[in-house]
């Protein structure tokens, strides 16, 4: 089941050194994810919890059963993987927790409520094996199965070279996808104000007025179309220039080997190059960029 997210990270921690420590957590709790509940039945022989027993704070619909076993088998073992696993910064943050009320603080998230970035990420990292439902919304980019935002967008591939493939939304709160309009702002309803940022070149010159700072190391990300050179040429952002917000985009198209969710982890030179120019991404990933 994680087969491929596992060999894409592997081959990514490879190829970009600035995503090795990100990569390498991430490698670590696609372990902890398969061994945890691979398919829907427990490593250990045991069945999954059913649904329907207990109550508490924000609890999901049809009872917080879930949510006390992932408190009881998952959320150790991400813990532990973090604190082996992770950048210094979060695994000492990490290590700082508690053992506390697990099952609350997976509930807090589910039910949407305010949690600390450390929080934020234990939960999310647990609940990866955990079956939400959610009430799902209306409203236009959001997720129709869970009303959960979108993490990413990705273009499928396409037959012929002169044509974008079909754009897709990845839910961040559960593993669904679903079909979006390619010009149309996920976050806003926009059309027609979507701005391509993408790596240009991969050393700039240092005077470049485009490449902002002068000290700026690493690949050159600008309003332009991705060169056969890019470092990541399977990765761009696409921005609302109405609410200033983003996504990053995996093109399949460049890159057919990629895998959006992991994909979208390397791509912090993106991100930062975004934060440069006054974006926000609509939903932070799994690693808080």
């Amino acid at each position: 089941m994680y087969g491929q997210e596992r060999a894409r990270a592997l081959e990514l921690r490879e190829r970009y050194p600035h995503a090795r420590e990100v990569l390498g957590l991430y490698l670590a709790l696609v372990d902890v994810w398969e061994s945890a509940d691979p398919g829907g039945v427990r490593a250990d022989g045991g069945s999954v919890p059913s649904s329907g027993a207990g109550e508490g704070r924000g609890a999901a619909p049809g009872g917080n059963a879930w949510l006390e076993w992932a408190a009881a088998v998952v959320l150790p073992r991400v813990m532990a993987a973090t604190a082996a696993h992770g950048p210094r910064p979060l695994a000492e943050a990490v290590g700082g927790v508690g053992a506390g009320d697990g099952a609350g603080l997976l509930a807090a998230w589910v039910a949407g409520e305010e949690l600390t970035p450390v929080e934020r990420f234990l939960a999310r990292a647990t609940m990866r094996v955990v079956p939400v439902e959610r009430r799902p919304e209306s409203a236009a980019g959001r997720c129709p199965a869970c009303g959960g935002p979108p993490q990413l967008s990705y273009r499928l591939a396409s037959e012929d070279p002169l044509v974008s493939g079909r754009r897709m939304l990845a839910c961040a709160a559960c593993p669904h996808e679903w079909s979006f309009s390619a010009t149309t702002c996920p976050n806003c309803g926009e059309s027609g104000k979507r701005t391509v940022h993408a790596e240009a070149h991969a050393n700039p010159p240092a005077a470049s007025p485009e490449a902002g700072s002068a000290s700026r190391t690493g690949p050159y990300v600008g309003r332009h179309g991705p060169v056969p050179e890019a470092m990541f040429p399977q990765l761009r952002a696409e921005s609302c220039e109405s609410c200033h917000r983003y996504l990053i985009d995996v093109d399949l198209g460049r890159d057919p080997g990629a895998v959006p969710r992991v994909d979208e982890l390397a791509a912090v030179p993106v991100d930062l190059y975004m934060a440069e120019q006054g974006h926000t991404k609509i939903t932070a990933n799994l690693m808080g960029f």
